[in-house]
């Protein structure tokens, strides 16, 4: 899914609503993009900002000061236009139990996500975990621009309108960019590595995944990890 999302899903955007002449040219600059700013929205608004946005087509205009790319419509595309059917549905038993038992206890659970705020709604619906994150402690990235993750801007932002501490929290990610900057800001970390990853048998859509993240493999070894697990259904063994 992740896969699907980093490719067709940003690069159908670009071409519909950003007048790209091909999937082929808008994938080349979303990952260059995506490279520097780690999230596709951030990307998409400095490449704007940059230059880099194709000629709008003849008879199309902008009201002055308008912007051609509008976060909160790659936000209403990809929460309506992504094959959710490839994330397989609701977690596994295990993994709901873990939320379960989280929010049961004195912990605050809070998402934050360099997708979009629809979208990330979308997908905790789909994989059954929407119950367990209540609104004002879920944050998109479209909640803290221009600021994204690994920025230590969004963290701080996040955290104050939680009202907690880095040294309270736990970060739980796949993204070592991610991992590295919690721990910089004094937060214990606990890395997702993905499915058969600590046995190294990295399957098939694990792959294609990390292809569209270039330089941003899961590696336990890296001071910055705590502690590291396959899945969520995992954290509780810590």
């Amino acid at each position: 899914f992740t896969a699907h999302r980093n490719t067709d899903g940003a690069t159908d955007f670009m071409v519909e609503k950003l007048h790209f002449p091909s999937k082929e040219a808008a994938q080349e600059l979303r990952d260059e993009y995506f490279l520097k700013y780690h999230s596709t929205a951030k990307g998409l608004r400095a490449a704007e900002e940059d230059g880099r946005l194709p000629k709008l087509p003849v008879g199309v205009s902008l009201q002055p000061g308008e912007k051609r790319f509008k976060p909160s419509d790659l936000d209403e595309y990809w929460a309506t236009n992504l094959d959710f059917s490839m994330l397989g549905g609701p977690l596994d038993e295990r993994s709901i139990e873990t939320f379960e038992s989280l929010s049961k206890s004195n912990t605050q659970v809070v998402g934050f996500s360099n997708g979009p705020r629809l979208y990330v709604e979308r997908v905790l619906k789909e994989i059954g975990l929407a119950r367990f994150f209540e609104p004002e402690k879920l944050f998109g990235v479209t909640d803290v621009l221009p600021h994204c993750k690994p920025d230590r801007s969004s963290f701080e932002l996040v955290l104050s309108k939680v009202s907690a501490r880095p040294e309270q929290c736990i970060m739980v990610e796949d993204s070592m960019k991610n991992i590295r900057a919690a721990k910089a800001l004094g937060m214990k970390t606990i890395l997702i590595m993905g499915k058969g990853r600590k046995h190294q048998s990295l399957n098939k859509n694990a792959s294609l995944a990390e292809a569209t993240k270039v330089g941003d493999a899961p590696d336990e070894n890296d001071q910055a990890v705590d502690a590291a697990v396959e899945t969520v259904a995992e954290i509780d063994t810590i």
